[in-house]
C-alpha cells in the first residue's frame, strides 16, 4: 500500500509541475472557454458587486457573485437568456428564496436571498405552499414546465436566508452537476481598476525542528509592536530559517475605494525566480467545497477571520485549487544562501500586487531524529484513505476515509457531563485540528434512568466550549446514532423542555397598523422542526426568517374585524408549544 501510495504522490507531482507552468499563463485562456455574449445581466442596474466567486466563507467557497441592489429589496431580477425553470428551493437559511433556471446551453443560473417569485413561478409557489401547508420546501420541476424568455422578469430581490443585507447572489453552473462556476467568465461588465491588497504573509514551521529567526513559532512578516508609546506596524524583508517550512498569505480584492474586501482571482509564489506554488478556484464541487479548512490556516481564522492560504498541501484534500511544484508544498533550504521568494496575487482584470521577501537558510541546530515520538503518538492512529472505527467504554466512532486531511492521531477523553444522563466523551486530532470532510458518525447507549416515556426526547449533542449543538440523532435498538460535522465532546442530553412563541411588534387584542406581525420563536436545545400560523381556523402562510427567528405572517391575511391567530411550533423530539393572540385589522 505505501510503494502504491509513493508512487502515486512521485506521479501526481510530475503532472503538477506541467500544470503549474499552464497555470502560471492560463488564467485568461482559462476564461475564454466559456460563451461571453449569451447571457445578459440579472438586473438593470449597474454591476457593483459585494462579494465574488471563490471567497473563503465559514466552511465553504462562495458559489457565485453578490450584486449590490442599491441597499434595497424588490429590485426586478430577469432571465439571462431563454430556458425554463428548473427548481425552486425555500428555506430559512442559507440562500433563502431560490430559483434556478436550466439554459439550452448547459448551464443553469440561481438566483438567491429573493424576495418573492414572478409570473407563473410565483403563482406555482404560492399554490404549492398552501396546498401542502409549507413554507420552506425544495421541488425539481420537469423540463420545460416554467418557460422562461431571455430579459423575463422572473423574481424581486430580497434579503431572506443568510444574508446580512439587500442583494442578489447569482451563480452560473453546469446544469449536469450543479458545478458553479465564476460567473464574471461569461461576459459581466464591471470596473476593477485596484489592485489587490496583500495585508500580510506568515511563516510556519513544518516541525518542532524548524526555527525562524530562532524560534519555533509562526512568523508574521508584517507584525504590530511598541515603540514608546506608540504601536507601529513593522515589516520584515529577510528572515533567518532552519530546517522546513511552509508559507501563508492574507491578502483581498476591492473593485472600487472603499468597497468590499474580495477574494482574489489567483496567487503564485515564485522561489528564486521559479514558480513553487499557485492557486486558484475557477470552479469547485459543492460536495467537497468543507476542503477549503485544508488549504488555509484555520486557527488563524477561527480566531479573527483572517483567511491564510497557505502552501501545505494536505494528502487527504483531493482537490486541485493550489498546487506545489514538490507536492507537498513546504520549502527547505540547506545550503547557507539567501534566497528570494516573491507572491504575486493577481484579479480578473488583469490587476497584479507583489510582496518579495528574503530567506536566509541556516543549518538545523536540532537533529532529524529529536524526540517528538512522545507527541505524535498521544492517541489512536488515522490514516486518511481508511476507515477508522473504535469504541471508548459504551461510546463508539466511526470515520469514513478522506474524512480527515492528514494521517494523525485520535485522541478521547472522558470526564462527567455536569452531572447529566451520560459521560462526556471528547474526541479531537492531535496534528492537524480541522473539522471533518464527511460527517463522522456517533454511537451512545440510551441511558437506563430515563423512562420509556421519555427516551423519545433523548439526542447526542456536540460541544465545543460553550457552545452546544444538537446533532441529527437516531434510535437503533438500545443505542442512539448521530452524525456531527465537527469534532469536540459528545453526550446524551434529554429535551422535554417546548419551544417558546413570544409576539414581536404586535398587542395581543389590539389592531395591527403595520404590513406584517410576527413571532418570535426558538428552543432551547434540538432546535426548530415544524411551525404553522392559523387564523380563524386556516393555515396561513406564516415565512421563518432564520436569522431573526421570527415566523412573519402578511396583515392582509386578517380579515376586516376580529380574528383568531394561532401559532404552533414543535421542535426536533416533538415538544409542542401553542400560542393565541386576537388581532383586529
Amino acid at each position: 500500500m505505501n510503494n502504491r501510495h509513493n508512487q502515486h504522490n512521485r506521479a501526481l507531482c510530475r503532472r503538477m509541475e506541467i500544470i503549474l507552468l499552464l497555470l502560471s499563463v492560463a488564467v485568461p485562456l482559462f476564461a475564454q472557454q466559456y460563451p461571453t455574449d449569451y447571457f445578459r445581466h440579472p438586473l438593470n442596474l449597474p454591476v457593483s458587486m459585494s462579494g465574488d466567486f471563490g471567497e473563503i466563507r465559514p466552511n465553504h467557497f462562495h458559489s457565485g457573485i453578490d450584486l449590490r441592489t442599491d441597499g434595497k429589496t424588490g429590485e426586478a431580477v430577469y432571465a439571462p437568456a431563454d430556458g425554463y425553470v428548473s427548481r425552486v428551493n425555500i428555506s430559512p437559511w442559507g440562500g433563502g428564496k431560490v430559483l434556478y433556471i436550466t439554459h439550452p446551453n448547459g448551464y443553469r443560473t440561481a438566483y438567491m436571498h429573493l424576495d418573492e417569485f414572478c409570473g407563473a413561478i410565483g403563482k406555482f409557489v404560492h399554490d404549492y405552499q398552501y396546498e401542502h401547508q409549507v413554507y420552506a420546501f425544495d421541488i425539481d420541476l420537469p423540463v420545460d414546465s416554467f418557460k422562461v424568455k431571455k430579459g423575463e422578469l422572473v423574481a424581486r430581490s430580497g434579503n431572506t436566508g443568510g444574508s446580512m443585507g439587500p442583494h442578489l447572489h447569482y451563480d452560473i453552473r453546469y446544469a449536469s452537476n450543479d458545478q458553479p462556476i465564476n460567473p464574471l467568465y461569461f461576459g459581466i461588465k464591471y470596473s476593477d481598476p485596484i489592485a489587490p491588497t496583500i495585508v500580510n504573509i506568515k511563516l510556519y514551521p513544518s516541525d518542532r525542528r524548524t526555527t525562524l529567526e530562532g524560534t519555533n513559532r509562526e512568523l508574521w512578516l508584517t507584525e504590530r509592536v511598541k515603540k514608546g508609546k506608540k504601536a507601529v506596524n513593522v515589516r520584515r524583508d529577510t528572515v533567518v530559517v532552519a530546517g522546513s517550512f511552509y508559507a501563508g498569505i492574507y491578502t483581498y480584492d476591492q473593485m472600487e475605494a472603499g468597497s468590499s474586501k474580495n477574494g482574489v482571482e489567483s496567487i503564485d509564489l515564485y522561489i528564486d525566480g521559479k514558480i513553487f506554488w499557485h492557486y486558484s478556484v475557477p470552479t469547485f464541487l459543492f460536495e467537497e467545497t468543507r476542503a477549503i479548512n485544508a488549504i488555509i490556516d484555520y486557527p488563524q481564522y477561527r480566531k479573527n477571520r483572517e483567511y491564510y492560504i497557505v502552501t501545505r498541501c494536505l494528502r487527504g484534500n483531493r482537490n486541485n485549487w493550489s498546487y506545489a511544484a514538490n507536492g507537498n508544498g513546504h520549502i527547505r533550504f540547506d545550503d547557507n544562501e539567501l534566497h528570494r521568494l516573491e507572491y504575486q496575487v493577481s484579479d480578473l482584470k488583469g490587476n497584479v500586487t507583489k510582496r518579495a521577501f528574503f530567506v536566509r537558510s541556516k543549518p538545523s541546530a536540532l537533529l532529524p531524529d529529536t524526540d517528538m515520538t512522545h507527541i505524535e503518538m498521544a492517541g489512536d492512529p488515522i490514516t486518511y484513505f481508511k476507515r477508522f472505527a473504535k469504541s471508548y467504554d459504551g461510546f463508539r466512532v466511526e470515520i469514513e476515509p478522506y474524512t480527515v486531511y492528514e494521517s494523525d492521531y485520535l485522541t478521547h477523553h472522558s470526564s462527567n457531563d455536569g452531572g447529566r444522563l451520560s459521560q462526556r466523551h471528547t474526541i479531537g486530532l492531535k496534528l492537524y485540528p480541522l473539522p471533518p470532510h464527511h460527517p463522522i458518525h456517533i454511537t451512545m447507549p440510551v441511558p437506563p434512568t430515563v423512562p420509556a416515556h421519555l427516551q423519545s426526547k433523548l439526542l447526542i449533542v456536540c460541544i465545543n466550549g460553550k457552545d452546544c449543538s444538537a446533532c441529527v440523532t437516531q434510535r437503533e435498538g438500545n443505542n442512539l446514532t448521530a452524525t456531527c460535522r465537527s469534532f469536540g465532546g459528545f453526550a446524551v442530553r434529554l429535551d422535554t423542555v417546548p419551544p417558546t412563541i413570544k409576539p414581536s411588534g404586535f398587542v395581543d387584542g389590539k389592531a395591527v397598523t403595520t404590513s406584517t406581525f410576527s413571532v418570535k420563536i426558538g428552543d432551547n436545545l434540538s432546535g426548530v422542526d415544524k411551525y404553522a400560523c392559523y387564523i380563524n381556523g386556516s393555515w396561513q402562510l406564516a415565512e421563518y426568517d432564520g436569522k431573526s427567528a421570527s415566523l412573519i405572517v402578511k396583515r392582509e391575511l386578517l380579515k376586516t374585524g376580529t380574528n383568531e391567530v394561532v401559532f404552533r411550533v414543535s421542535d426536533q423530539v416533538g415538544n409542542e408549544s401553542e400560542q393565541q393572540y386576537t388581532l383586529r385589522r
